[in-house]
């Protein structure tokens, strides 16, 4: 099974745009072995994705019935981090997907979390690899230098 977030980091990543309602299962699965339960996230690990209606009412349910609550913004990050460093270092994200969701992260904030050192780090090197006004780098140096960045963590 795949490392999956855990209530605080689902919850930031939810409130973050980072999270999609088809990986509420895995996620519900991932709770119920870790010793967590309520009949909604019984059901909830056991949905299928066809209805995402259904499976939104579910969550909801299941944040309820476990008492997690919303994450304040100034928050959320370090625990967006953590997992997404550590999905990156199991090997289930790839370092664009780990630059993609630190850029998507800031976005969805309207870049109101200054604490995000790491987001903007990251982001600082999307903007390269997007823009035709910075003096040009290869797209190997700049992801030569996401790696680095990821790596500095280990």
């Amino acid at each position: 099974m795949e490392l999956q977030p855990t209530p605080t980091q689902a919850m930031a990543l939810l409130t973050s745009g980072l999270l999609d309602v088809s990986e509420f299962p895995d996620i519900a699965a991932q709770w119920l072995a870790d010793g967590m339960d309520s009949a909604n996230l019984r059901m909830l690990a056991g949905a299928d994705n066809e209805d995402p209606n259904d499976i939104r009412d579910l969550w909801t349910a299941t944040l309820k019935d476990l008492e997690i609550q919303a994450i304040p913004l100034e928050n959320r990050w370090p625990l967006i981090w953590t997992y997404e460093l550590a999905t990156w270092k199991a090997g289930q994200r790839t370092r664009g997907q780990v630059l993609r969701d630190a850029v998507q992260y800031l976005r969805a904030v309207d870049y109101a979390d200054r604490d995000a050192e790491e987001a903007y780090a990251l982001w600082q090197l999307w903007d390269e690899l997007t823009s035709n006004y910075i003096p040009p780098r290869t797209e190997a140096e700049i992801w030569a230098d996401v790696d680095r960045y990821l790596h500095s963590f280990d």
